[in-house]
């Protein structure tokens, strides 16, 4: 110890002067240190990543046909039509490969039916004017010289519409009450 003198006689004793070693002693963190500073950290990367991961897009859309979104039954120069678009998992029209067995049954029971391969080179604009006009769909003429005796105008038909996807996938089909035009 140091004894220091001032003035008016009154010594006071300091500590001696820390020494230094050679050895640098690392301070070192408690392990709950670590936590409280990693968990706000990686929450706010948690948070960072919900916001920017909205403006990535990174889905596949699939644009099979899960579903036949709407059959209309029309008048047409030759007769009528049966008009029907496809839709995607999504709800958005898409086109269809495979088989499609279309079946018109007046409640008398005449009843007109086709078997048709169809692909998505077959689907276009279905004209206006129409139930479906402007969608992306597939339309099938009648003949009136395919029925055995013509249809009665303005009565009620059933228009089934069954179809079976050429990639494997499971058949789907439509049922619907329409009004022969």
């Amino acid at each position: 110890m140091m004894t220091v003198s001032t003035p008016g006689n009154v010594s006071r004793t300091r500590p001696p002067a820390p020494t230094r070693s050679t050895q640098s002693s690392r301070a070192s963190r408690p392990l709950g240190a670590y936590v409280l500073i990693g968990v706000p950290v990686l929450l706010g990367v948690l948070f960072v990543w919900q916001i920017a991961s909205g403006f990535l897009k990174t889905e596949i859309i699939v644009r099979n046909a899960v579903a036949i979104s709407r059959v209309s039954l029309e008048p047409d120069p030759v007769g009528a039509r049966v008009d029907m678009t496809f839709v995607d998992r999504l709800g958005a029209d898409t086109t269809f490969s495979g088989e499609l067995t279309v079946k018109v049954r007046e409640p008398d029971g005449a009843v007109w039916q086709t078997v048709r391969s169809i692909s998505g080179s077959d689907f276009v604009t279905l004209r206006n004017g129409s139930l479906l006009g402007g969608r992306q769909g597939y339309s099938i003429p009648i003949p009136q010289t395919d029925w055995a005796r013509p249809p009665r105008r303005g009565g009620a038909a059933t228009v089934s519409v069954d179809a079976v996807p050429a990639d494997g996938s499971a058949p789907f089909s439509s049922i619907d009450e329409e009004r022969i035009p």
